[in-house]
């Protein structure tokens, strides 16, 4: 681990605050392409930067391409809707990872890739992983891109409306060596293929320098004991009088753990105390204790008279003189009380054994050539390496409902057996009771801890040059992602299972609250548990284009064709424990189960291949120019486009593009798209045959049960207990989901302003056929609504009604039922879903006054409206009461604000510079939190926190190039708002670092 300062707090002033003033918001550019206006930039590469930018013009952008159209050199910008970060946003933001960096982007919604979850299982993405999404409308739908080709997907997945979707990691991608990002807001399946719904995300690396540059940052959150180190270097040669350059840059990043009991929101998971006083007071929502606990819940064979209910439950608690159900009757000195715990001072706080920020360690490098080899032609290639390994912990291992283990009669520590420690006094059997662990949380085993490592590297070979008119580009491909994801002290359930039934004092004792059995006890059942994932992306394209293909009265028209092969592939290989090849069959009962992993349900292997092909060609021009002098017409331009891709295994689409872009004067431009797109299954929708996972579903039956017999006074104040198997089969026979893409949007440059451009862009986006699956909880809603009306959910699995379940149920009118097991559901083309909304943006740079320059950027995203359908089986529902996840009217529900901004204002003179970022999250509402009495969902409220910096660069002496950097990100410690998650916060919209001061150094040398 590296320090390179001391461990001490820095505060800045209020002076420090008050010198930079105002605040300002966003990052929305204009559509050229910006020169750096860093003053910590070496001057040589500025310099260098001016020059190749004024060659550019000169040559009418004939070798700069914009994301978003294919043609070099065509006469389309501003036509669609592109947002560039350059190196000084970079600086505002005081971005060290991509997701610092990408979150920024006011139109991305939640980031569910966020790399703070260590509450998932081994199956899902867990440790250095972010992800984006435009628009809001889910993981999966953005284009990544990395010098204008795609990026290799990250070997894992999380669930989205119970669906695994994948994404590109974008902290693969190592900051320093950015040059500028572009992201496209519009559909561009036409020029780019699949995944181009929502927009594209362009990341251009320094491909062009010269000298070097070595930065160091650390820093420290003032709240907790979170700190960061960030070293990075950037080098770039010139080699061969000019004619070949190689720039290499390195990134290396080390965070420290932060554990959950450090801060007060996540330091325990029962989140009702910040509720005290309000409506919401003691909701059954915020309390988010596990009741599977270190107590246990026990079900004998046969019921015992003064001990368990009359189907045999019972579990073991600490003396409570108050509570006279209780039988102090073991020998440690605990009680046995029949039924489940009651109270929530003998539930578990999972959170007390969390990890709030894993300890990460990256290292990012990126090394791109090129080489003038004479007559308009050159070759180029990339080298990119990440490694990354995350370390954190959660709660302790505890048993699932749906496999339980049998503790036999004759097992040393059974309380109602035949061995030394049967319970006298009491009509038992003289063989004594065979008794099942339903739920048991084994806290001396220790919490689990989690390692994960991942790596990549791309390797790209390419060709490019000018022949005649035509500009060509041909290159090829390959890159490969691996994950390795273990995690330690974990429970063999068969290990377990031969650990409590030993008939000598060696024996695992469940009866005594988890606090006297041996590390050599607890050491002879546990074990490792991995995942390894592995994907790999093979590319071969070749395009070309023309800028003045032919002309036609307003100017020329351009043209680009292209063609492309690509490879993707995917690999899951789990432990032996989880896939099958190792599975636990209970001793006792002869009932066999597939994982023999506690805590964890089975996963088999899984693996998937696909190869596409696809072509495109683009038209662009003007149809109207300024020379023909036509009134409301001072130009008019076009773009035209159309791909067709085939897939080896869902089929082949086409789909077009239409761009006219109109200025009715010089100083205004209407801009309006059509564009149909589309979004490919991913592999592991088509390829995992069967995926199973662990939810806690509310069982309305049983709590209109309750209802009926007047001990609540309505559903909504149930809750999910039991844990419960969601069962989700994968389909070979998906079809690629269809979208619609509208945009209509202008662009306003005041004559009587300079450097002043205002934005604003509606956009509409209408999807079908999404991949889609009810989730767990409405699967169950359905059990409900059908057994009240004479049927049942064949989908819901529930085992047989014992003695406890017929009396629960008496007196309430309703069929005793018992408890759910296992939720089936399987992966469709189902839903539809129209999402729209506006852009706003603004950008003016201030230039050569008496106190220096000034950039400000600002960009607002509104979202009008996001609709997803309601089927016949949802409507059924609706008309109970019952909440519909992820159907309906989702407007600021569950990570889509209606709002966001984000902004930047940067000032330079002569040495001097300063920054400052703002964004603002707009408030919604977290539809899992639903208030007991009102059925109102929890609100988010909005949020809105700032980073600041200031920077000297001194020019002469030892220290000439060298800047020094003071910042401070989220300058007045404002907190995440209050939400019904694990740590009291969304992390995928919200950060809870809390205020943090950083110091850096930057030199350069030529």
């Amino acid at each position: 681990m590296l320090y390179i300062l001391n461990h001490r707090r820095t505060k800045l002033s209020i002076a420090l605050l008050a010198a930079f003033g105002v605040m300002s918001l966003s990052a929305q550019a204009a559509q050229e392409i910006q020169s750096p206006a860093d003053t910590s930039q070496n001057k040589a590469e500025l310099e260098r930067a001016i020059k190749r930018e004024k060659l550019a013009a000169e040559k009418d952008l004939e070798k700069i391409s914009v994301v978003g159209s294919s043609i070099k050199g065509a006469d389309v910008s501003g036509s669609l809707p592109v947002t560039l970060i350059d190196a000084s946003d970079i600086d505002a933001i005081a971005a060290t990872s991509g997701i610092e960096l990408f979150a920024s982007i006011p139109s991305n919604g939640s980031v569910n890739f966020n790399g703070n979850d260590v509450v998932s299982g081994v199956y899902e993405s867990r440790g250095d992983v972010a992800s984006i999404n435009l628009r809001s409308i889910g993981t999966g739908n953005t284009l990544t891109l990395l010098n204008g080709r795609r990026l290799v997907q990250h070997p894992g997945s999380q669930t989205e409306n119970s669906v695994p979707v994948t994404t590109v990691n974008i902290n693969s991608i190592p900051v320093l060596g950015i040059g500028r990002v572009e992201i496209l807001h519009d559909g561009a399946a036409a020029i780019y293929g699949s995944d181009a719904v929502a927009g594209v995300v362009n990341t251009e690396m320094r491909q062009d320098f010269a000298g070097f540059r070595f930065d160091a940052q650390y820093g420290q959150a003032e709240n907790t004991s979170r700190e960061k180190l960030n070293l990075n270097g950037l080098a770039g040669w010139d080699l061969n009088d000019d004619m070949t350059n190689i720039t290499v840059s390195v990134n290396y990043y080390h965070g420290t753990e932060v554990m959950a009991s450090e801060y007060d929101r996540s330091s325990s998971s029962d989140l009702t105390r910040f509720l005290e006083g309000t409506r919401w007071e003691d909701d059954t929502n915020f309390r988010n204790t596990s009741t599977t606990t270190q107590w246990g819940r026990f079900d004998a064979s046969k019921s015992v008279s003064g001990l368990t209910t009359s189907a045999g439950r019972f579990h073991v608690e600490p003396v409570d003189s108050t509570d006279t159900n209780q039988h102090c009757v073991l020998a440690n000195g605990l009680c046995i009380d029949s039924g489940n715990i009651t109270t929530a001072t003998q539930s578990y706080d999972t959170n007390t054994a969390r990890t709030f920020l894993p300890e990460t360690e990256r290292l990012n490098s990126f090394i791109y050539l090129n080489h003038d080899v004479g007559n308009d032609t050159e070759l180029y290639g990339e080298v990119g390496y990440y490694w990354a390994e995350s370390n954190s912990q959660r709660e302790e291992t505890a048993t699932l409902t749906s496999a339980p283990i049998t503790i036999a009669s004759s097992a040393f520590w059974n309380p109602l057996g035949s061995g030394p420690n049967r319970l006298a006094g009491y009509n038992m059997p003289a063989e004594g009771l065979n008794i099942t662990v339903d739920a048991y949380r084994a806290l001396d085993a220790g919490p689990r801890l989690i390692n994960v490592e991942n790596t990549s590297y791309r390797l790209l070979g390419g060709a490019r040059g000018v022949q005649g008119n035509w500009d060509w580009d041909s290159a090829g491909l390959y890159s490969v992602a691996k994950t390795v994801d273990s995690t330690g002290n974990r429970v063999s359930l068969s290990l377990f299972q031969e650990s409590v039934n030993r008939q000598d004092a060696s024996a695992y004792n469940p009866f005594c609250g988890a606090t006297c059995n041996s590390q050599a006890t607890i050491d002879s059942f546990l074990i490792n548990v991995d995942r390894t994932g592995e994907t790999a992306l093979g590319l071969v394209d070749f395009k070309t284009s023309n800028a003045k293909l032919f002309a036609l009265p307003a100017g020329s028209v351009g043209m680009a064709v292209g063609t492309e092969w690509r490879y993707e592939s995917f690999e899951n290989l789990y432990d032996d424990r989880l896939n099958g090849s190792l599975s636990y069959t209970d001793a006792v009962t002869g009932i066999a189960y597939d994982s023999d992993v506690m805590g964890s349900s089975a996963q088999p292997n899984s693996d998937g291949s696909r190869n596409i092909l696809s072509a495109f060609v683009e038209l662009a021009g003007p149809l109207v120019s300024p020379e023909m002098d036509i009134p409301l017409v001072h130009k008019l331009t076009f773009q035209v486009a159309g791909r067709y891709e085939r897939y080896n295994d869902v089929g082949s689409v086409f789909k077009p593009k239409a761009v006219l872009s109109w200025y009715p004067v010089d100083s205004l431009q209407i801009r309006g798209s059509y564009a149909e797109g589309f979004r490919a299954p991913n592999l592991e929708q088509l390829h995992t045959a069967v995926t199973s996972r662990v939810n806690y579903p509310t069982d309305y039956y049983r709590c209109q049960a309750q209802v009926n017999k007047g001990i609540l006074t309505s559903i909504s104040q149930c809750s999910g207990t039991d844990s419960v198997s969601n069962v989700r089969y994968g389909n070979p026979d998906l079809k690629p989901e269809k979208d619609y893409n509208y945009g209509l949007g202008l662009v306003y440059i005041p004559t009587f302003v300079d450097d002043l451009t205002f934005t604003a862009d509606y956009w509409r986006i209408e999807q079908e056929d999404l991949v889609g699956i009810r989730s767990h909880q409405n699967i169950a809603d359905l059990d409900y609504y059908q057994r009240l009306n004479g049927s049942s959910n064949p989908n819901v699995i529930r085992s047989a009604a014992t003695a406890d379940d017929i009396a629960f149920f008496e007196g309430s009118g309703l069929a005793a039922v018992g408890d759910m097991v296992d939720v089936i559901g399987l992966y469709e083309n189902l839903d539809s879903r129209i999402t729209s909304g506006l852009d706003l943006g603004a950008y003016y740079r201030l230039k050569n006054t008496p106190i220096g320059n000034f950039k400000f950027k600002l960009n607002a995203a509104k979202l009008i409206k996001a609709f997803q359908s309601v089927d016949s089986e949802s409507a059924k529902l609706a008309a109970l009461g019952l909440a519909l996840d992820d159907v309906g009217d989702l407007i600021q529900m569950d990570g889509r604000p209606e709002w966001q901004a984000s902004g930047t204002i940067s000032w330079d003179y002569q040495n001097w510079g300063a920054g400052l970022f703002g964004k603002y999250v707009g408030e919604y509402y977290d539809t899992g939190a639903i208030q007991d009495e009102t059925g109102e969902y929890w609100q988010i409220d909005s949020w809105t926190s700032f980073n600041l910096y200031g920077q000297y660069t001194f020019d002469r002496g030892a220290l000439d190039n060298t800047r020094i950097r003071l910042g401070v990100n989220n300058i007045f410690d404002k907190e995440p708002p209050l939400a019904d998650e694990t740590y009291g916060y969304d992390a995928s919209l919200h950060n809870a670092e809390g205020r943090y001061l950083y110091l850096s150094l930057s030199m350069n040398f030529d």
